[in-house]
């Protein structure tokens, strides 16, 4: 015959079992925050966060030396061109839009012209 348990057994099974629970939560709670705290992603997060001066300094002191490292050396030194020179190269540049433009335009208005002449409809001739 089974003996009835006394009711302080009971009760030290019945705190036992919530100690159990209790631990088995903060275990899994502790394994995920050491987890996220070991991943890679997290750690350079946080080192971000925590010296970004440093970062920024690094990284700007690592494009400085690539482009003195990488950058195209000319051959031969050519002399500075003139302000006179200048100003002629920037005038050219700006004037060589207009003038396509006003090419094209009469291109098409001559072109136009053309074919609205009854005499020449054909492309064999009048």
């Amino acid at each position: 015959m089974a003996k009835a348990e006394p009711e302080s057994i009971r009760e030290r099974k019945r705190q036992l079992a919530l100690t159990l629970a209790s631990s088995r939560t903060r275990l899994t709670s502790r394994g995920r925050d050491l987890r996220r705290r070991l991943s890679p992603v997290h750690a350079a997060g946080s080192y971000f966060r925590k010296h970004p001066v440093q970062i920024f300094g690094a990284t700007a002191a690592g494009v400085a030396i690539l482009t003195f490292l990488f950058r195209a050396r000319p051959r031969d030194r050519k002399p500075p061109k003139s302000l006179v020179r200048r100003s002629l190269g920037w005038v050219m540049s700006l004037v060589k839009p207009v003038v396509r433009i006003w090419i094209l335009k009469e291109a098409k208005t001559y072109i136009q012209a053309k074919h609205i002449n009854p005499e020449t409809d054909s492309l064999l001739g009048p």
